[in-house]
């Protein structure tokens, strides 16, 4: 890893994490978040919340391989300097909906990739968080020649702002029909079987690129630590110098 990133006097930092709420929208398979107060502060002079309810894939969150690999590593496996680097934002906003995004549009910022970087792919899709069907099943997804792309670059992780990123391959949504003829797992795979880490719902991308095509910074993305687990929620940063 690139410590010496650490050093630069950083002039701007993006949250590029969701707000958690109860009944966010969420992966349509999968169950709500949902948590509750056990105490109020009006009778108990304290306030505790816990959750009673929250799926690994809630929200911003990492993949690790055991996600797609049953002897894959888990998220406690990895040391925390695993969980963050130097990287690139890529500017795919004029994807349409259910797009797949190719090993050649990933050619064309071929020289703004360099081995072992964070790779951020920027759709915008943030913005259209909902119940509508473009956000929960339509996102523009990472296709299997995008990830021979990345894995021949040798990044360390590759980050969307989709709920996957893979594209909706379920049958278990009454509402939308499979977009793409690759399945989760098979994406997924492609990635994690190189220890390329995955970051999904992310936010904010698009603050880091404004009106460029592509932006440099230094990323973390440090999952809680649950022993055992293929993914965690996190908290994902940007750091920039300028």
């Amino acid at each position: 890893m690139r410590w010496q990133a650490l050093h630069v006097n950083f002039k701007r930092v993006v949250d590029l994490s969701q707000d958690l709420y109860a009944g966010m929208p969420g992966w349509q398979t999968s169950p709500d978040l949902k948590y509750e107060p056990m105490k109020r502060a009006a009778r108990d002079l304290s306030n505790v919340t816990i959750i009673t309810q929250m799926h690994m894939h809630t929200g911003t969150h990492v993949d690790t391989p055991l996600h797609s690999l049953p002897e894959g590593k888990t998220i406690d496996a990895y040391p925390l300097e695993e969980y963050m680097g130097e990287g690139v934002v890529l500017d795919f906003r004029r994807k349409d909906p259910a797009e797949e995004i190719t090993g050649d549009d990933l050619a064309v910022y071929e020289k703004s990739i360099r081995p072992e970087d964070v790779v951020m792919l920027c759709t915008d899709w943030s913005k259209r968080r909902g119940f509508n069907l473009d956000y929960l099943y339509k996102w523009p997804y990472l296709g299997e020649s995008g990830c021979d792309f990345l894995t021949k670059r040798g990044v360390k992780a590759v980050g969307t702002e989709g709920m996957s990123i893979a594209g909706w391959n379920s049958s278990g949504a009454k509402a939308q029909p499979p977009v793409t003829k690759y399945s989760a797992n098979e994406i997924h795979a492609k990635l994690l079987q190189h220890n390329i880490l995955i970051i999904e719902g992310l936010s904010n991308l698009a603050s880091l690129l404004r009106t460029e095509k592509t932006c440099r910074a230094f990323f973390v993305f440090a999952p809680i630590n649950f022993t055992g687990s293929e993914a965690a929620p996190c908290r994902a940063m940007a750091f920039l110098e300028s």
